[in-house]
């Protein structure tokens, strides 16, 4: 988990799924067009914020174990920030699973834990480049 390798999989893994879930948003996208505007419900507009913010916590994850593999930190550093950084992904998958779900509590609290641990990945961050030292 300290060579970054993890958090890079898992980022592409991520984009991946982005990727597909936006190509089965656009086909089935034509029956909310059929008065001449947007009539998106709330369910159908949380999967799309979903998918929309997937491609960027699976870039994240792809720098982050860039920057991990590089960095002379700690390796406990190290592990709690690709755990925060993986845990990061819980807040697409909720948004998503709330709005498939069309507003399952449960789903709604994994979009929070994926928030707050988005948030800790970042002080890590902060930490690890703060104190990497020069070799």
């Amino acid at each position: 988990m300290t060579t970054g390798r993890f958090n890079i999989i898992l980022g592409l893994a991520a984009m991946i799924l982005a990727g597909f879930t936006g190509f089965a948003l656009g086909l089935t996208l034509e029956q909310y067009f059929q008065n001449g505007y947007a009539q998106i419900t709330f369910w159908r507009q949380l999967t799309k914020v979903g998918h929309s913010h997937g491609m960027p916590f699976g870039m994240i994850n792809i720098l982050f174990g860039l920057v991990i593999a590089r960095a002379t930190c700690s390796i406990r550093l190290k592990h709690i920030g690709a755990i925060t950084t993986a845990l990061a992904l819980c807040l697409p998958v909720g948004v998503s699973l709330r709005g498939l779900t069309e507003g399952a509590v449960w789903a709604h609290s994994l979009a929070i834990l994926g928030g707050v641990s988005l948030l800790a990945a970042c002080f890590v961050m902060i930490f690890i480049v703060a104190n990497n030292r020069e070799e």
